[in-house]
């Protein structure tokens, strides 16, 4: 490559470079707004998961301490499934609990009905923040489902808490 022969024309850029200076900065700019969109894609889907982890475990716990109450002689056997699993999350938060009492669709020992607690937790995604925007991005994509994130996550666990007539 030859030398520049002033000093003067080197620190000059000529027009050439001055447009690609600015197609790099264009192409920038789209790179990194596709960046930022699919990393709240990514947290906003994490979030997700971590949330319907955190309502099966909340059932779970709910279920186990339908069966200690059962045990225990409580009178409020469906009370106690929903405080345990509630206590999961914290206070004013957006998830719901219902605890019903039926028989098992399945026999017990001896061909007896069983009883059994079906803890079922229930969330509004809509009430998240985070999500809410992760769904903002979703419609400003050109020819996308506005279904990508549900409006509502849910998880239950059945138990069996008697055997024999309830």
């Amino acid at each position: 490559m030859p030398l520049p022969t002033s000093p003067r024309r080197s620190l000059a850029l000529s027009p050439r470079l001055m447009r690609q200076r600015g197609i790099a900065a264009l192409e920038l700019s789209l790179t990194l707004t596709m960046l930022l969109m699919f990393v709240c894609a990514v947290v906003g889907y994490g979030v997700l998961f971590w949330m319907q982890q955190q309502l099966a475990s909340a059932a779970t716990e709910g279920a186990r301490a339908a069966v200690y109450a059962q045990i225990s002689g409580s009178n409020n056997v469906q009370g106690d499934a929903c405080v345990a699993a509630m206590s999961v999350f914290s206070t004013g938060s957006a998830v719901a609990c219902a605890t019903t009492r039926a028989p098992c669709a399945w026999a017990g020992s001896g061909g007896q009905t069983a009883n059994c607690a079906t803890v079922a937790m229930t969330y509004n995604t809509q009430s998240w923040p985070l999500l809410a925007t992760l769904q903002t991005f979703i419609v400003m994509l050109p020819g996308t489902n506005k279904n990508w994130v549900p409006t509502r996550l849910s998880s239950k666990a059945i138990v069996q808490i008697s055997q024999g007539t309830p």
